[in-house]
């Protein structure tokens, strides 16, 4: 995989974070405590293969490689809008799902089939 292909999809996730940030004003909320029954946002990434992804919110995103299905806390999102994206890492035509989860309720998702695709999703 080209890493010039990779900065530029984190380049545009992280621009359209920034745009919701001025567009929306999220307000201030700490952490939340991870216990058994988490609250909070979550991302969770469906795919029996190799993926990379970002997430996070207004002020912070980071991101994540894995193999097979996860489920990533966000414990540093501020506000209320949560932005994430996951990209194939093969060129299969297998579904990638990724879904944007709030104490343990998913609230959004997104898919893709494509060789090497990106599935990109906000809530907000």
């Amino acid at each position: 995989m080209d890493k010039k292909y990779i900065i530029g999809i984190v380049c545009i996730f992280l621009i359209a974070i920034v745009g919701l940030g001025m567009a929306l004003d999220g307000g201030d909320k700490t952490p939340e405590d991870k216990s058994t029954n988490y609250e909070g946002y979550q991302i969770k990434i469906i795919y029996d293969g190799e993926w990379t992804s970002v997430a996070g919110g207004i002020d912070s995103s980071n991101s994540y490689d894995g193999n097979g299905n996860k489920t990533i806390d966000l414990a540093d999102v501020s506000g209320d809008i949560v932005s994430a994206n996951a990209q194939k890492q093969d060129g299969s035509s297998s579904k990638l799902t990724i879904q944007i989860l709030k104490d343990g309720k998913v609230i959004k998702e997104g898919s893709t089939t494509a060789a090497y695709g990106v599935a990109q999703i906000t809530s907000s």
